[in-house]
């Protein structure tokens, strides 16, 4: 029989390019890009020998006997394989994702392997194919080449539809489109079998593959050549579920902006990529990785001695840099991170914690976080999940502090306080909390949650008949910077129709140094429709008057440790009396926080201050006090 093979040459040259590319390109060292690889050369093969076969099998006559049995036998095999291989990359697909079963892999090559011994007894039983006197010939079992594809196709469209969940729909739907595009063709083939048409589905599948998971660009940071965040976290998710403890070098570049500036962001680029350059000769394209900005991380097994790794990394950072004809410097800091302290989830955490602390302390430091370091940050992640899901399930409290008029003897107003806990943890303190959110972004929606819970709260409670005069509520310093922060509070007190004389915005001196201009702004604008406001904290930062010109604060809360100095020494003392005489002259009500036991009730009181706050007459808590405890503080509160 002649063949027509035109079909199968131009997929061999097709592959062939496919192959130098895919092996000159940057990739992920795993195991899902090794069976890629392994995939494209048993198709390349298959391809090969299958035209090779079409010419030893027309010329059965010239060719030796034991040859032709050879090549058909490795032929047929790697055919029998083919189809499993499919499958098990579908498999592997998922389990990026889930955790596999070892049985599982035995269970599906089983049918392939069974068939591939099969064809391999062809030479003695015939099963699968023959030679005599008049050629190559079909033997009673080829046709269940054909079925085994189909199988091993029935098999793996089912397990991507069930694995849905776990991948994508569009991965999912990808995986049928392969497993139709690999049999098509042979089902044309079975039945015009002089067209050898079997090889253009396997090599359209492995496009495919490349197209969408191996193509190695999605994986590169195109500015440094190095591999990026997303290859980065793809790495840690393979080595953490096999159990395998690496070390990551993280850098930092000191300074780099400068750079910038003065080689412009085109010349940072070039310098950025000549380090990547050197220490991925120094290691290998595949242990150094862009974490994002200016850092930059090398992943190293854990048995590598890591003293001498940071020497040779510093040795690295100490080399002259030449750079539009000068010659420049780099410095960083450098941090070590052992996967082994961390979860999947925690270690990049680790990282942007490791780099933060190292800038603490200066340039060019160095710092290794051990096991004890991995406890903090693992509290910080655990306090950054709660927050997500406080925000997500709307499940952040708010406690109420009363507010002692120091005149009248009576309670005047209250501070909501937000209050969140943790699991593990219990409650943590709102410094710690609020700090985190802060530099995550949530913040902005805690400060409307407990706006609103506290227009719940007013209206539920019926506070002005109880004598409260307004609640204060915290706007931390990120709040203070948003345009929109005005509208965005008076749109919920129209929403729950509180009146704004009944809201007083709490604003510590750090907000206020920060965002001066944006929030003499905001708080005109707030001021005219009705709000007032408090300088919260005052005494604990930089206690500069020319907020309390500049601003229109009514309130001046003064911190807790300086009312708490005053009680140990005379100096502290006198500095108080002072501080509270000079708001007083300008016309400010003065609020002292930290109130602890009668005597600092007295001594504030004697000291001309209007209200105190403190656990000495009340802690927070989720509800108006009860009549009992009503009557405790009433009994405390008639000091002299």
């Amino acid at each position: 029989m002649n063949y027509n093979v035109d079909y199968e040459i131009c997929t061999i040259i097709f592959l062939m390019l496919l192959l130098i590319i895919s092996r000159v390109r940057k990739r992920l060292v795993d195991f899902q890009s090794k069976m890629y690889q392994i995939f494209m050369d048993v198709c390349f093969v298959n391809i090969c020998l299958d035209v090779i076969t079409c010419y030893t099998d027309s010329y059965y006559k010239e060719v030796p006997i034991w040859l032709n049995y050879g090549l058909n036998c490795i032929f047929l095999m790697v055919q029998c394989m083919i189809p499993m291989m499919v499958m098990l990359y579908i498999y592997m697909k998922v389990q990026q994702i889930r955790e596999g079963k070892r049985y599982f892999l035995i269970l599906a090559a089983l049918p392939a392997v069974i068939a591939a011994l099969l064809v391999a007894s062809s030479p003695v039983t015939h099963l699968f194919f023959y030679f005599d006197a008049t050629g190559y010939h079909h033997g009673i079992l080829h046709s269940w080449l054909y079925v085994n594809a189909g199988l091993y196709a029935i098999c793996t469209t089912v397990y991507a539809i069930w694995a849905y969940k776990v991948i994508r729909w569009t991965q999912a739907v990808l995986g049928i489109i392969m497993i139709m595009v690999t049999l098509l063709p042979t089902l044309v083939q079975f039945f015009i079998p002089d067209y050898m048409l079997s090889g253009i589905g396997t090599a359209l599948t492995v496009f495919i593959m490349y197209l969408t998971n191996e193509n190695s660009i999605m994986y590169i940071d195109v500015t440094t050549g190095a591999l990026n965040r997303q290859a980065f976290s793809h790495h840690i998710k393979k080595y953490k579920k096999k159990n395998f403890p690496e070390q990551i070098f993280v850098l930092a570049l000191d300074n780099f902006k400068i750079v910038n500036e003065v080689y412009g962001i085109a010349g940072g680029n070039e310098l950025m990529r000549m380090l990547v350059e050197a220490l991925q000769k120094q290691y290998s394209t595949s242990a150094v990785y862009r974490f994002g900005g200016d850092k930059f991380a090398v992943v190293l097994k854990e048995t590598t001695e890591g003293s001498k790794e940071l020497e040779t990394i510093r040795g690295i950072l100490r080399r002259k840099w030449h750079l539009n004809d000068s010659d420049t410097e780099l410095g960083a800091c450098i941090c070590l991170v052992h996967s082994i302290h961390h979860s999947e989830e925690s270690l990049e955490d680790a990282i942007e914690y490791s780099v933060e602390q190292a800038k603490k302390v200066g340039k060019g430091q160095f710092i290794e976080i051990t096991e004890n370091s991995a406890t903090e940050i693992s509290r910080h992640a655990a306090i950054e999940q709660a927050i997500i899901n406080s925000i997500e399930q709307d499940t952040f409290e708010v406690h109420y502090q009363p507010i002692y008029d120091t005149k009248q003897r009576r309670f005047h107003s209250m501070e909501a306080l937000a209050r969140l806990q943790v699991p593990g943890y219990g409650y943590v303190s709102p410094e710690e909390f609020i700090r985190i959110a802060e530099k995550n972004g949530t913040i902005l929606k805690i400060g409307l949650l407990v706006l609103e819970e506290v227009c719940k709260f007013y209206k539920e409670c019926r506070l002005k008949e109880k004598g409260i005069a307004f609640i204060e509520v915290n706007l931390s310093v990120v709040q203070c910077m948003q345009e929109h922060i005005g509208e965005d509070i008076l749109q919920i007190l129209r929403k729950y129709e509180i009146d704004p004389a009944m809201i007083n915005l709490e604003i510590t001196e750090s907000a206020a140094a920060y965002s001066e201009e944006r929030l003499i702004q905001n708080m005109k604008k707030m001021k005219a429709a009705g709000l007032s406001f408090s300088l919260d904290d005052y005494g604990s930062g930089y206690s500069n008057i020319n907020y309390l010109v500049d601003l229109p604060f009514s309130i001046v809360k003064i911190d807790k440790y300086l009312v708490w100095a005053a009680m140990k020494n005379e100096t502290s003392k006198v500095i108080l009396e002072n501080i509270i005489a000079m708001f007083k002259k300008i016309h400010l009500d003065v609020v002292t926080e930290g109130i602890e036991d009668l005597t600092m009730a007295q001594l504030i009181t004697e000291m001309g201050a209007d209200y105190i706050q403190g656990y000495y007459l009340a802690r927070p808590e989720e509800t108006l006090p009860d009549e009992e405890k009503m009557e405790e503080i009433r009994r405390k509160a008639k000091y002299e």
